[in-house]
């Protein structure tokens, strides 16, 4: 009988450790493979926070005007900072309007200008759209 009882256990416990061990080193599901829980504009997202729509970790798709182009990252009207996924293998582009799904990271307050930003990493690039304007860098001119 003690004999049944301990293999039932150790059978319990491997399977509890296999578990485990499996969760903690399988690869986290990226912003794209994510449920997005909130569409929004990136003029919008003052409010959405403020609201609390949207809390740090919720995936979002945001759009807007690019006001600011890096090779691994895009600012977006509003103060909006996306970083780019290392998954991703779209062309962001420099200018127009454009579409991202990403992970909210959480806000932040620029120190030297004192604005609010957003920040979203692990950014996916869904849709282009090229500036009816392209002579002007953002639509606040």
């Amino acid at each position: 009988m003690k004999k049944k009882i301990f293999l039932a256990i150790a059978v319990v416990l491997l399977a509890a450790v296999s578990f485990g061990l499996y969760e903690y080193f399988r690869a986290p599901q990226t912003a794209l493979e994510r449920e997005v829980r909130i569409t929004l504009d990136s003029q919008q997202l003052e409010m959405a926070v403020d609201m609390e729509n949207l809390i740090t970790g919720d995936v979002a798709q945001i759009s807007g005007e690019i006001i600011a182009g890096e090779s691994q990252s895009v600012e977006l009207i509003g103060g909006v900072i996306i970083t780019r996924s290392i998954k991703d293998q779209a062309h962001w582009p420099k200018v127009g309007s454009a579409t991202f799904k990403a992970k909210f990271d959480g806000v932040e307050e620029d120190e030297f200008f004192g604005e609010l930003l957003y920040r979203f990493s692990g950014g996916f690039l869904v849709k282009s759209l090229q500036s009816e304007y392209l002579n002007q860098p953002n639509s606040e001119e």
